[in-house]
């Protein structure tokens, strides 16, 4: 990646130089991991416009930090962890890769699988499906390249929002800094078959893109889509006194209120490309025509 780093509260320029030394590798594969369970439109248009993307050094933070837990890390191998390993394999005739945080060997020589996140509590006690499908994909590769079994799935999860009051407080809420999230997992075959989809529709979208047939369309859970809301409030108010998923739940709600009240339509967002997170948002068309349906 070669994203123009910029330095718009001008912060120590070593933090700057750090965001630029930032160096991210999948090897000699097509894809990675990541980047396949990602939507093939952004991967497409990241690579496609890789030179003109801007990133700002506050928001290389994370990835920063998430990069030196790796490296410290990496300083926890012994005999029964393998660390930081990235393993590859051949599907359909595309190279495919992973770096893997941990693979623990159990005592009957089995594998299980660890990755290491940044996140907040919100996140574990939601756990991402991405994160099933990440750490499957990770297991598919270990199975296949090592002919190992795998035993289990972890996100070994660093809550940087955790309040120890809240965890004082709430006995559900974690009541650690570091919480270990099971994940779910697949069959053999439902990893296979998962990976052959996800490589399929990456490479038609090469296709498509590279004879300018236009790409399919990220979906809604790809662009991290809100739902429509219908808010009952006084008029000329802002804040709502109720908020609906429904409009007929939103009517039964106000007709008793009176003439003062109105039903307020809340478009929801798709919250990646208005804010951006994917960093192509300038470049995708069908973010452009959203934008254009709902000024």
């Amino acid at each position: 990646m070669a994203n123009k780093i910029t330095n718009k509260y001008n912060l120590p320029e070593t933090l700057v130089n750090l965001a630029k030394s930032r160096d991210y590798s999948r090897g000699k594969s097509d894809r990675s991991i990541t980047q396949l369970i990602d939507s093939p439109r952004v991967s497409i248009l990241r690579m496609a416009n890789d030179n003109k993307i801007e990133e700002d050094v506050t928001d290389t933070f994370w990835a920063n930090l998430g990069s030196a837990l790796h490296h410290i890390t990496e300083k926890g191998a012994d005999d029964n962890h393998i660390v930081e390993e990235r393993l590859f394999l051949d599907i359909d005739d595309w190279t495919i890769s992973g770096a893997i945080d941990v693979q623990k060997i159990e005592d009957d020589n089995s594998i299980t699988v660890m990755d290491y996140k940044f996140t907040s509590v919100w996140a574990v006690k939601n756990p991402k499906l991405d994160w099933e499908r990440q750490l499957n994909c990770y297991a598919y590769l270990v199975h296949k390249c090592k002919n190992k079994e795998i035993k289990e799935l972890q996100v070994i999860a660093f809550l940087r929002d955790w309040n120890r009051n809240n965890a004082k407080r709430d006995q559900s809420y974690p009541q650690q800094q570091i919480v270990v999230v099971p994940v779910k997992l697949w069959s053999y075959d439902e990893q296979r078959d998962y990976l052959e989809d996800r490589v399929e529709r990456h490479r038609e979208a090469i296709q498509d893109y590279a004879f300018e047939k236009g790409m399919s369309d990220c979906t809604p859970e790809e662009r991290w889509q809100r739902e429509d809301t219908y808010a009952v409030k006084k008029k000329k108010n802002v804040r709502a006194l109720k908020v609906f998923d429904s409009l007929e739940d939103a009517e039964n709600f106000a007709k008793d209120k009176g003439d003062e009240y109105e039903i307020e339509e809340r478009i929801g967002m798709p919250v990646r490309c208005v804010d951006n997170y994917c960093k192509v948002n300038t470049w995708c068309e069908q973010y452009q025509q959203w934008k254009q349906d709902n000024e």
